[in-house]
């Protein structure tokens, strides 16, 4: 894991320390990570996780096979998936 060492205004530490005690997280590290997974997909696309789309792939592989007199909508879809 790449580590780096940064110059942190006052302002900056306080909002950390406030996310770190929020949270329960060990140090200011987590307290980072926790705010960039919170506000980075703004900026960045989050990489999507294998395991969770091959789950998806599976449900609607298993819907489309066992239900296939039956169309399935847009709605119907996202409410077998969870999403």
């Amino acid at each position: 894991m790449p580590q780096a060492r940064l110059e942190l205004k006052e302002y900056t530490v306080r909002v950390l320390d406030v996310i770190k005690g929020k949270y329960g997280l060990k140090n200011r590290s987590e307290a980072l990570d926790k705010l960039t997974l919170e506000a980075g997909a703004v900026y960045v696309e989050p990489v999507a996780n294998e395991l969770a789309l091959r789950e998806i792939d599976a449900i609607y592989e298993y819907h489309k096979k066992h239900n296939r007199n039956r169309k399935l909508t847009d709605i119907a879809l996202r409410k077998l998936l969870r999403v």
